[in-house]
């Protein structure tokens, strides 16, 4: 009886404690990545760090050299804030003729899926004048 007893017992044990660990997970958060605000955040910090009007001067007036050396850099820095399996295409704008600015696109050749994420960004001075560009960004994750 002692053998029964006991038995039942651990196997209401058991069972409660499965019951609280499956609450437990139910319950928690899912954690949803980000990486729209890393992006947002990052493009502020290139802004900060003169990237961005380097990339319009670079792209309107520099060489094919100079003109991939600063995508290089902001593909970097754009790919280091990203999950694995993150991707982006970015172009940039001209806001006063609106016209996009010719050799400003990176990752032009991908193709976007149908679940991608917009984020715009302007600036309003390159270099202490005032000029108004726009940075058009498509983000997404590969395989989702």
């Amino acid at each position: 009886m002692f053998i029964i007893e006991a038995f039942i017992a651990v196997s209401v044990m058991i069972i409660m404690v499965t019951a609280l660990y499956e609450v437990q997970l139910a319950t928690q958060p899912s954690t949803e990545p980000n990486f729209q605000e890393d992006i947002y955040n990052t493009l502020k910090l290139l802004d900060k760090n003169g990237i961005l009007d380097e990339y319009i001067v670079t792209v309107e007036t520099g060489s094919a050299v100079e003109i991939t050396n600063i995508k290089n850099t902001i593909k970097q820095a754009i790919y280091g804030v990203l999950p694995d399996n993150g991707e982006f295409q970015l172009y940039c704008e001209n806001m006063e003729s609106i016209d996009v600015v010719i050799n400003s696109w990176i990752n032009q050749a991908l193709i976007l899926p149908k679940e991608t994420i917009g984020i715009d960004y302007l600036i309003t001075e390159v270099n202490g004048e005032f000029e108004s560009y726009i940075y058009h960004f498509q983000v997404w994750l590969k395989g989702v």
